[in-house]
């Protein structure tokens, strides 16, 4: 919520080696648009900001959304968390949540001179409290929030995900219905919890210290009954008033549980279980991480060569399934999401040589037969029965420049020095062809120092500006 507390986790954060940088209004204009420009590239992984900050960012793979602070209102968390997993794969929302957090925003939400506008949001904000402490499913409390149902349990949130057992309550429950009758229910639930253990704190009254219900919980810690009156409230043995400075009252239940005519079982967590590490639930075969990592090292030279994010060339949902299904060919390349024509003239070739790769080293066959088939649009053909590569290859085999092709096709020189690489390995083509002669044996040399499958970028780093990422790709493909 704050801007000092932004900046400070921050740091904090790359003091412990994360990539991550600050966000807020009160940062100059040139810093939040170079912060947010490198976060859009994968340059910055983690964007510690204000809640203002990715309203507009139209950035698709955002796998994790943390709340530091407890948003005001159910709308804002929804909207907030909504952030993550554009693109369709799994994503990780946490909320930092305390009852103290609703307490300190109490003071922020209500409006001068507005007191029933001040209650709808002093409401709004006792709702996002019941969502921070809730042990049903969060997905069907958020839907019905909303006027939707869900029929069952959405088996993803951390509740659907723990084990809660019950346990017999009656006596923790009279004991606390006991406090709030002897302080004649003027009291919340701080004050109830310190009374019930015996607090020696001055905020304790002395005519309180004599009844026979003080200190009569010093056994339970006082997260624990905290946690007993919440769920007291739930079930409505007790109730909360409104307001800033809510306090605790009894209800029509509470006077039978007080007789002992009613037995009161309460929640106690046994233990959460532990969820499966998934990327994306898309997917039924496990993705493998080290070759995905691979990816996104080829996808991040891309995007910069095209001053592009780095999900315009790719996305992670088809990063993931590269990693996989593992395609071989061309034809198995096509498909996975995402990889159409065009992609694949642009980038599947190397994408494609870096699986090979992968999968040689360590022994993989592809598993691309257990992809269901997307529909996808034929390869074009010219009246020649030339694909897109074909067309290239002819065109510079008539004398034409890669410029010249590039220039007539209406391509990038980048692309076609792509298509005409694809032909190195049958030999249709010469590397002498797309690189000059006198850098080859520099680049070859600097391939043999530097273990490709681990990205260009070392390697063009290691030759410097007079090399380009097509010259490597082409001595690379020669070596191959």
């Amino acid at each position: 919520m704050s801007r000092k507390s932004t900046e400070s986790l921050a740091w904090d954060l790359r003091d412990e080696g994360f990539e991550a940088l600050p966000y807020h209004a009160g940062l100059d204009r040139e810093t939040r648009r170079k912060n947010q420009e490198l976060f859009l590239n994968d340059d910055a992984k983690i964007i510690v900001a204000t809640i203002a900050f990715g309203m507009g960012i139209d950035k698709s793979n955002v796998r994790f959304v943390v709340h530091m602070d407890l948003p005001k209102n159910v709308e804002s968390y929804y909207q907030e968390t909504g952030r993550a997993g554009r693109d369709g794969l799994e994503s990780d929302a946490l909320l930092f949540f305390s009852w103290g957090d609703v307490g300190k925003l109490k003071g922020f939400v209500e409006l001068e001179n507005n007191h029933e506008q001040s209650e709808i949001m002093l409401n709004k904000l006792d709702q996002m409290g019941e969502f921070g402490d809730l042990k049903t499913c969060r997905r069907r409390f958020l839907l019905n929030y909303f006027s939707e149902d869900l029929t069952q349990d959405c088996g993803s949130c951390d509740n659907c995900n723990t084990d809660f057992e019950k346990i017999d309550g009656t006596i923790i429950a009279q004991k606390a219905l006991s406090a709030v009758v002897r302080t004649e229910q003027t009291f919340g639930i701080s004050y109830l919890i310190d009374f019930l253990r015996g607090s020696k704190s001055k905020k304790i009254r002395d005519e309180h210290k004599n009844l026979r219900t003080y200190g009569v919980g010093a056994d339970i810690s006082k997260n624990d009954w905290f946690a007993y009156f919440k769920d007291l409230i739930a079930q409505g043995f007790l109730a909360q008033t409104g307001g800033q400075f809510p306090t605790i009252v009894l209800t029509e239940k509470s006077g039978e549980v007080l007789r002992g005519n009613v037995s009161v079982e309460l929640f106690k967590i046994v233990a959460e279980k532990e969820k499966e590490s998934s990327l994306v639930s898309k997917v039924s075969l496990p993705y493998i991480g080290d070759l995905f990592e691979g990816l996104k090292t080829v996808r991040t030279i891309f995007a910069k060569e095209e001053s592009v994010p780095p999900y315009v060339v790719f996305s992670d949902a088809t990063l993931v399934e590269f990693a996989t299904y593992l395609p071989h060919d061309e034809r198995g390349m096509k498909k996975i999401s995402g990889v159409g024509d065009i992609k694949w003239n642009k980038y599947g070739a190397d994408f494609l040589n870096s699986i090979r790769a992968y999968c040689k080293k360590n022994d993989l066959e592809s598993r691309i037969e257990l992809k269901a088939a997307k529909r996808k649009a034929r390869t074009k053909r010219n009246n020649r029965g030339e694909d897109t590569y074909a067309i290239s290859l002819r065109l510079f085999k008539e004398g034409n420049s890669i410029s010249q092709v590039a220039d007539e096709r209406k391509l990038k020189q980048g692309t076609i020095e792509n298509h005409l690489i694809r032909f190195i390995p049958s030999g249709e083509i010469q590397v002498e062809d797309i690189v000059e002669t006198e850098k080859i044996e520099a680049i070859r040399q600097a391939i043999f120092e530097l273990d490709p499958e681990k990205g260009l970028a070392p390697i063009k780093e290691l030759l410097g500006e007079d090399y380009s990422y097509g010259e490597i790709r082409a001595v690379a493909a020669e070596i191959s």
